[in-house]
């Protein structure tokens, strides 16, 4: 079986690993009771850290409690109960302030094949197909409550931000690459975002998952916003899935939805937007930012070493 290549999940389980010791990364048996009640079954951690984390309660629940910011929760279960008819997502059972308890959906990792890859395209043509009138952050009604008056540059003055707090080395080699890369591009960039859409925000193949019922699962949906299409596609494509999951996904896509014939060139460039957003907190020398430093100087042309 070929698995979509994903270096991230390495990244995932090294920051688990080197955690720092007391680092808060599972939930107390207090702290699920005081949102669900008592439990006293299995409790295992799918993942924690500081902006969120997810417990397998029993086999049958996921406890998701929002640390970084519980406003995402209300915006979330509103996604989940949409009814998407072209994938599946975990049902919400109940939700509180700060927390959405989930049916747990058995899954595998999701596969480098063209089955695969055409699932991924009906999928995000779906999600593509909710527009708005203008990009920004989704209130938990999913209305646009917080609009870029410029998408492009709001996203340029994010990405100035993090390259202006990272470590000198890495700031010196990637701030002028960027910068210059994103001038050189700036109005393809704003022609190609003036028609916002739903946006995953998050859609990688961590959170794409393979069912046994040959569906696929699509999880994590906090970081969903009104933007550019491509940024979805960009973070889809950021790892290089094979040319049969490329060929699948982008017919299963313009089946349903609009996709230019060079996407992939423009889904890379608007993905540097994240790359160097996930640069944020990193060690120089972690594996992660070694990753990320590699794909930027892909995506801006410059050499590799």
């Amino acid at each position: 079986m070929r698995l979509v290549p994903n270096p991230e999940r390495a990244w995932a389980r090294a920051a688990h690993l080197e955690a720092p010791a007391g680092a808060e990364v599972g939930l107390t048996g207090e702290e699920i009771a005081r949102r669900i009640g008592p439990f006293s079954g299995d409790v295992e951690v799918l993942s924690g850290g500081l902006a969120n984390v997810n417990v397998r309660l029993g086999a049958d629940r996921v406890l998701r409690v929002y640390r970084r910011d519980p406003g995402a929760a209300p915006k979330e279960a509103s996604l989940l109960a949409r009814g998407w008819r072209s994938f599946r997502v975990p049902a919400v059972l109940s939700a509180g302030a700060d927390f959405l308890l989930l049916e747990h959906v058995p899954h595998g990792p999701l596969q480098d094949t063209a089955a695969c890859g055409a699932a991924v395209g009906r999928a995000l043509a779906e999600i593509h197909g909710v527009g708005f009138d203008r990009a920004g952050f989704l209130g938990p009604d999913l209305a646009v409550v917080g609009p870029f008056a410029d998408c492009i540059g709001a996203l340029r003055d994010h990405v100035a931000s993090v390259l202006d707090r990272l470590a000198p080395a890495l700031r010196g080699e990637l701030s002028e690459p960027v910068s210059a890369f994103l001038d050189a591009n700036a109005g393809a960039l704003r022609e190609l975002a003036s028609v916002p859409v739903l946006l995953h925000g998050d859609f990688k193949p961590s959170n794409l998952h393979w069912l046994s019922s040959s569906e696929l699962l699509v999880l994590d949906w906090e970081f969903a916003y009104a933007g550019p299409a491509l940024m979805d596609v960009g973070q889809l494509l950021r790892w290089g899935p094979g040319p049969e999951f490329v060929a699948a996904f982008a017919g299963a896509y313009r089946a349903r939805a609009p996709l230019r014939d060079d996407f992939e060139r423009w889904s890379a460039a608007f993905d540097l937007f994240n790359l160097v957003g996930l640069l944020e907190g990193v060690e120089p020398g972690s594996r992660r930012a070694i990753d990320l430093r590699g794909r930027i100087l892909q995506t801006t042309g410059n050499r590799q070493g």
